[in-house]
Order: C-alpha cells, then sequence, then structure tokens
C-alpha cells in the first residue's frame, strides 16, 4: 500500500520509519481522515481519506460485471456494512506493515471481528450524532455516485 507512503526496503532506518507511520496512522484512526492535523482536533474530512474510495473502486467497481454495478439498487447508498469492511480492510493493510516490512495478513474473523465492529459502531455513532442531517448516509450515496 503506497498510499500512506510505506517502503520496502532493507535499511533499518526506512523499516522503523514505516513502523512508526504505521503507529501514527493508527493512532485516533488517522487513517479515515482525509487531512491528519497534529491532534485529533485538527484531523479534517472524517471518512473521506482518497484511499477509502481508491478501495471500493478497484474492488466494487472496477468493471460493468462486477455486483455493485449489476445490482446497483442495493448498493445505493453505498451499504454501511461493506463501508465498515473497506474501513477494516485498509486497517489489516496497514497492520501488514507493522515490523517495517509488509507481510501479508489475512482478514479472518477471529483477527478483525473486533476492528469491524468497532468500524460499524463508530459509523452509527457518527450517524446519530448529526441527527436529521445524517451526513453519513449522504457520504454514503456520495461513494456510490463517485464509484459508478
Amino acid at each position: 500500500m503506497t498510499t500512506f507512503s510505506f517502503e520496502t526496503s532493507a535499511n533499518k532506518g526506512v523499516q522503523a520509519k514505516n513502523c512508526l507511520l504505521v503507529s501514527e496512522l493508527k493512532q485516533n484512526l488517522v487513517f479515515i481522515f482525509h487531512t491528519w492535523g497534529s491532534s485529533l482536533n485538527e484531523h479534517t474530512g472524517l471518512y473521506t481519506n482518497p484511499v477509502i474510495q481508491q478501495v471500493i473502486n478497484e474492488v466494487l467497481f472496477k468493471n460493468k460485471l462486477d455486483d455493485s454495478i449489476k445490482w446497483g439498487t442495493y448498493y445505493n447508498p453505498f451499504p454501511r456494512v461493506a463501508f465498515a469492511l473497506v474501513l477494516t480492510a485498509i486497517e489489516c493493510a496497514i497492520d501488514e506493515w507493522a515490523s517495517g516490512l509488509c507481510e501479508m495478513i489475512s482478514i479472518k474473523e477471529d483477527n478483525y471481528s473486533r476492528v469491524f465492529n468497532s468500524h460499524l459502531i463508530s459509523l452509527d455513532e457518527f450517524s446519530k450524532a448529526a441527527g436529521k442531517l445524517d451526513p453519513l448516509k449522504k457520504l454514503l450515496e456520495q461513494v456510490y455516485d463517485t464509484g459508478w
């Protein structure tokens, strides 16, 4: 995943930089924000990091035979549960760099169900906190429109 500037190298300094980047991205789930500040209050663009749409497009909107296109009625707005799964997959991809080198990790229920449920709860809390405005629904509609 080069989106977050991880580098493959035998150099220990580069590996240490990768470890630090994993830590920074996972602290307060910085990776879900479009822009990162030096504190949580300075992050902007909740759930709009371009990598989120990039993963969705690559997996679900790659060609006209993909289910999300064939069965558009079920994907518009983009399903909240599927969005939580994408966030979980991105977090898993970040975890692959935890040692400083990229080491493949399989997303398995045993390892990532807690992460998935946490993302799902956060999405629900985000939706409920805004009341009738429901920015999550608008975001998920935009995700579908951008993917399509």
